[in-house]
């Protein structure tokens, strides 16, 4: 029978059959959000300025074409820190996770 694990509030079930490695779709779900996460926050600064120039302007169609700039300087740092090489570092991270919960 499985055993639950919580990792930030999800109860995630882990087979001491199954190698470590191995995630389970509740986990993935979990490091896909939490490397959504990181990513906007390694871009807070970016967003921040592109929230603060377009909340200056009460036409929103005006807002997209002036803070057209910050917009795509948001854009390129959430694309930069959405990549695949990202995702793994948050696999390992969990799998390290992992590893120091069964060994506990």
């Amino acid at each position: 029978m499985a055993k639950e694990t919580l990792y930030e509030g999800v109860n995630l079930p882990s087979d001491p059959n199954l190698p470590i490695w191995l995630l389970t779709p509740k986990e993935e779900k979990l490091v896909f959000q939490r490397w959504r996460k990181k990513a906007f926050e390694r871009c807070d600064v970016y967003i921040k300025k592109f929230i603060a120039c377009s909340n200056s302007y009460e036409n929103p169609i005006e807002a997209m074409v002036k803070c057209k700039a910050a917009n795509t300087e948001q854009m390129q740092c959430v694309a930069e820190y959405q990549k695949m090489k990202y995702l793994d570092e948050e696999r390992d991270i969990l799998v390290k996770e992992k590893m120091e919960k069964r060994q506990s």
